[in-house]
């Protein structure tokens, strides 16, 4: 998927990823309005903006990931 198929489902809070990222994930934490790339349990970075590269943009490899509902 393109970023933009992915980024109404980002905004809701659901996590999303590509293909070329290992065991990272982008979520929206809506309650503390910071984007939050997750990294492990104990890994998280908290950002205001959303922290992509070009090269991640124009990606194709996006996937909408569902990790939190499956706890």
């Amino acid at each position: 998927m393109k970023f933009t198929e992915v980024l109404d489902s980002l905004m809701d809070g659901k996590p999303i990823t590509r293909g070329a990222w290992e065991d990272k994930y982008l979520y929206y934490d809506k309650e503390d309005e910071v984007f939050v790339y997750h990294y492990s349990e104990d890994n998280e970075l908290m950002t205001w903006g959303l922290d992509l590269e070009p090269r991640d943009l124009i990606a194709d490899d996006w996937d909408i990931d569902y990790w939190d509902e499956e706890q």
